[in-house]
């Protein structure tokens, strides 16, 4: 039997672009000093932390146009496997990540990206299908493009169902409402997104804002039968309700870079840990410290295995409930 690998879907990939600017100054002509171009979207991210950390992994997502050949190129450069579905019209967008070097502060530019179709959704839900038969986990990340319905995410984790592979989900807005319905094993918003998500319901928390963070944690797993949901809380952490009980996950202390690219690095840890069997403690220690290990890095979804290793000793993870 062949080994599994994991599998990230990336429905809006892009070329990834940071500038490094002396000054940003609005107004006038800004001259980069240097530029990283790469391969990326969410999912992409999710598996070149994957990758890095020795695992095997498929990346899956739509592209067209020029934009795509170079996504498709930079993931086969660096030694990423894929299996790319080419959307029949339209561009993949490209992001800018500006970043000026006086004070760290970070400007960020994403464009709309391509536009799909029925056809393509159909290939793409297809696709996911024939890889799920091989995948220990799929993980899919990040906005819908133009042209699909806020529900898509929520019809692939349904076709991938009765494959039994846990599927991570990490989106927002009506793409996160619509695919939570699907019940995957995983989401992780952030604290406002879980709020947005309370509002749509007739549930309202009560007490302090950590308190009413542990309340919609496991409100979600107990109505939306979700197993794990993790909300990260920034420098602060976060906070993660796994298995009927809820965790309160440190950060490790690091001079940050660049924190675009974290949250997608702290999914990988987790997916990784999951294909690897940790155990819940091992696996919030590893999911925090590619997040950490990341932001100390100018692009993103990049850590250093022995930076991870060493983070993840200084983490805590404390059950709460």
């Amino acid at each position: 039997m062949s080994q599994l690998h994991l599998t990230t879907v990336t429905l809006n990939a892009a070329v990834d672009k940071t500038y490094f600017i002396p000054s940003l100054v609005p107004g006038q002509a800004n001259r980069a000093s240097r530029t990283i171009a790469q391969a990326g979207g969410k999912g992409i991210n999710v598996a070149r932390v994957a990758h890095t950390l020795g695992e095997p992994v498929i990346a899956t997502g739509f592209i067209a146009g020029l934009n795509g050949q170079v996504i498709r190129g930079g993931l086969t450069q660096e030694g990423i496997g894929h299996q790319l579905v080419e959307a029949a019209a339209g561009e993949s967008r490209t992001c800018l990540n500006l970043i000026d070097e006086s004070n760290g502060e970070s400007l960020e530019v994403l464009e709309a990206g391509l536009k799909i179709g029925d056809d393509d959704c159909r290939q793409m839900i297809d696709k996911v299908k024939q890889l799920a038969a091989s995948s220990s986990v799929i993980v899919m990340s990040g906005s819908i493009p133009a042209g699909g319905s806020p529900d898509l995410y929520q019809r692939i984790i349904e076709a991938v169902k009765p494959s039994g592979v846990p599927v991570i989900l990490d989106a927002s807005g009506e793409a996160l409402v619509a695919g939570i319905e699907a019940a995957p094993f995983m989401i992780k918003p952030n604290k406002e997104e879980i709020t947005r998500l309370m509002a749509s319901s007739s549930f309202i928390p009560e007490g302090s804002e950590e308190e009413q963070l542990l309340q919609m944690i496991r409100h979600l797993m107990e109505t939306k039968q979700i197993n794990c949901v993790a909300v990260s809380l920034g420098e602060q952490g976060a906070m993660v309700g796994f298995g009927g009980h809820v965790y309160k996950v440190g950060a490790a202390k690091v001079n940050a870079v660049n924190p675009v690219g974290s949250g997608d690095s702290f999914v990988a840890g987790f997916a990784v840990s999951l294909h690897r069997g940790y155990d819940i403690a091992r696996a919030l220690q590893l999911a925090s410290a590619c997040g950490a290990s990341n932001s100390c890095h100018e692009a993103a979804g990049v850590v250093q295995p022995a930076d991870v290793a060493r983070l993840a000793e200084q983490i805590e993870v404390q059950q709460i409930i």
